[in-house]
Formats: structure tokens, sequence, C-alpha cells
């Protein structure tokens, strides 16, 4: 039996955070949630992810600087990375470090958890 999918999602906002993982929820993923850059850090120290939703405006500093220094070992993991924020402005930035998943504020939770569906089942 194939495991579970993880899911880290790093929201600041904890309501907006909470509506993620409601509207995931059918996927059964496994999730991890971070509301600052230091917890999200820590996390990715401990486990592997096959996803991560990125806020990009934390209380801790910019999701684009870990999304910098995580970028390499990201990629060697596998993981896809999606980034939700409300500044439009920062989209050429994380184009750039090769993230080409990339959601504005506010998302819709149904697009979201059929994009989040797709990534996981790809079609042949």
């Amino acid at each position: 039996m194939a495991s579970k999918s993880r899911m880290l999602i790093l929201e600041d906002e904890r309501r907006l955070a909470d509506l993620y993982q409601r509207a995931l929820a059918p996927l059964a993923l496994e999730m991890d949630v971070a509301h600052t850059l230091a917890q999200a850090r820590a996390l990715l120290e401990q486990t592997r992810y096959d996803l991560f939703l990125v806020d990009l405006r934390l209380p801790d500093g910019n999701g684009a600087d870990l999304l910098r220094e995580w970028r390499e070992r990201l990629a060697e993991a596998g993981t896809q990375v999606i980034v939700l924020t409300a500044e439009a402005r920062q989209r050429d930035e994380i184009q750039r470090l090769g993230f080409e998943f990339y959601f504005e504020k506010p998302v819709s939770l149904a697009m979201l958890a059929q994009f989040v569906q797709r990534l996981l089942r790809p079609t042949p």
C-alpha cells in the first residue's frame, strides 16, 4: 500500500491555514502547518514533503528567502512548491527561482484542492 503524501503548509494567518487544511482534507494528505519561517525550517529539516504550500509575507521574514535557501534540497526531494500570496509583484522573483506554481490570494479553495490533486496524481 502506498504511503500518504505529505504536505507542509506555511501560512501565518491561522484562519487561512485552517481553511487550506479543511479544503485539502478530502485528498487524505498528511499535513503539517508552520506559521513562521523558523517553524518551517525546523519541519523541513525533519521531514521530506511531497508538497509545500508557501505564503510569502510572514512575521519573521519573506517566504521567498526560504525558497531561495531550500531550492536545491526541495528539488532533490521532488517537492512540489505552490506559492500563495497577496504580493503580485513577487511573481517574477518566484519564477526566476524556478517555482512555477503561484496563486494570488484570495485563492479559490476548490481550485487549490483540484490543483493539488492534479499534482499528486499526474495523468499519463
